[in-house]
């Protein structure tokens, strides 16, 4: 068992003799799921500890592409009859799902304290909507966008102003100077080099989480927001209807927090719904995942247990519309928590590599089921021992709840904008560094402080001694 090998597949990585169009789809691929424990880079071998990325560094997190062909572990269970399951595991923890919801758009579920507004074919010309007013109230705590479209478009926030003029988010960020580089490899380099970050722009869904780190900070009072939307195929600015769910989450700072979990399984590794509740190996992988959000006072709450279809078991990594990584999202039919979905492998549109997993965005679309980006995907062949399966289920979900690598692969001095999570191989042990492991690993404070603000992770109904 290698320890350390790195699960990065990058959007940014690629030959330059690619059309502009397939390397942008590539990069919403790269940059709009997110990589399972690493980087969005490929790699390749170390003589000793695992691979390291070879040539250049990643950007975003969210796919994780491992450096060498990965060797099955074993024959994964085939033909049997999906069963839908939603057993406890015996020893488990308190489920969280009890917390008080109201059903909203769309299935959404909408925790008590979260207020949610929905606008309908928000019009965008050029590749950009009007710009728009929020007004937030004293006791806000964060805010999440998602912005829905189909498929055929790239859309994501490019502006969300204060009322005292401050930009969390902008086209052109005060101080920052976009290169032609950045320009060339993603559609909005403006909104991932802002101080609240927002990810590289993903088909069909882009998402904001704010803040998404403790230096900056929502103040009370109307903000301005601005959508922007471009062709996926041509990378052109484009002329489309898209609708756009707000929530606001208000009340207290969070101090701990319950997360459901929903897993999904093709049969791979040998795992089901039926035989994963009580499968040694499975198990070992899923206390990983509680050990290192309970460390950040997160616990994992209600944890169900489905079965999909065999033929989702090799996916490809959701470069192109309608791939089959964005049917398996949609497969996603909770709409709390975060739906994990077991495959063999995700093959790499560039060959010569494996991606460990890949994530529906950082954020996904919280609360929100069926969608092309509703969910974590995890490949359990690429590092097939269990405590570095645990390792990608964390960091996935990681950044599904809005968490980026603590340094990225593919783009020298581009680091996560948190002050606790050490740069470079300085923080080859968080969670987040883009390379799994069975070794130790944890969240920092800051890490939690940021997950406790996404909507997925609900208010922890019990005591708070739960959560440590």
């Amino acid at each position: 068992m290698r320890q350390g090998t790195t699960l990065t597949f990058s959007r940014y990585l690629t030959s330059r003799s690619l059309t502009r169009s397939l390397l942008y789809a590539l990069t919403l691929t790269l940059f709009g799921l997110s990589g399972l424990v690493g980087c969005d880079d490929e790699s390749s071998p170390t003589s000793e500890g695992g691979s390291r990325i070879a040539g250049e560094e990643p950007i975003a997190g969210e796919e994780l592409v491992a450096g060498e062909e990965p060797i099955a572990g074993e024959e994964p269970v085939a033909g049997e009859e999906p069963v839908a399951g939603e057993e406890p595991i015996a020893g488990e923890e308190p489920a969280g799902g009890a917390w008080p919801t109201t059903e909203g758009p769309r299935g959404v579920q909408i925790p008590d304290g979260v207020e949610l507004t929905e606008l309908t074919a928000v019009q965008l010309n050029n590749g950009l909507s009007e710009e728009l007013t929020l007004e937030l109230p004293d006791d806000v705590v964060s805010v999440t966008m998602i912005a829905l479209s189909d498929e055929q478009h790239m859309v994501t926030v490019q502006e969300f102003i204060g009322p005292d003029g401050e930009a969390l988010v902008s086209a052109n960020p005060p101080g920052v100077m976009i290169t032609q580089f950045d320009s060339f490899v993603s559609p909005f380099p403006g909104p991932f080099k802002s101080p609240n970050r927002v990810a590289v722009a993903s088909t069909a869904i882009g998402t904001l989480l704010a803040p998404n780190n403790p230096n900056v900070s929502l103040t009370p009072g109307v903000w301005t927001y601005q959508l922007a939307a471009r062709n996926a195929s041509t990378g052109m600015p484009a002329d489309v209807a898209v609708d756009l769910l707000i929530m606001v989450r208000r009340g207290e700072e969070p101090t701990n927090g319950v997360l459901d979990v929903h897993l999904h399984f093709t049969g791979s590794h040998g795992w089901t719904a039926e035989s994963a509740p009580t499968d040694p190996e499975f198990q070992i992988a899923l206390e990983r995942l509680r050990e290192f959000y309970r460390a950040v006072n997160v616990r994992i709450g209600e944890v169900t247990y489905d079965d999909i279809s065999e033929e989702f078991r090799t996916t490809d990594a959701g470069s192109m519309p309608n791939s089959v990584l964005h049917q398996i999202y949609a497969q996603n039919q909770y709409s709390t928590g975060v739906a994990l979905f077991f495959v063999e492998r995700i093959t790499s549109p560039f060959g010569g590599g494996a991606i460990g997993g890949i994530a529906g965005g950082t954020p996904g679309p919280s609360l929100v089921p069926s969608t092309p980006r509703s969910g974590v995907v995890v490949a359990t062949e690429v590092e097939p021992d269990a405590r570095a399966i645990g390792h990608i289920m964390g960091h996935e979900t990681g950044h599904f709840l809005g968490l980026y690598h603590t340094s990225e692969m593919l783009v020298q001095n581009t680091h996560d904008q948190l002050d606790d999570t050490p740069q470079g191989q300085e923080g080859n042990t968080n969670l987040m560094f883009p390379t799994v492991t069975a070794g130790d690993a944890s969240l920092s404070q800051d890490q939690g402080w940021v997950m406790r603000r996404n909507m997925n992770v609900f208010p922890d109904h019990l005591t708070s001694e739960s959560a440590e």
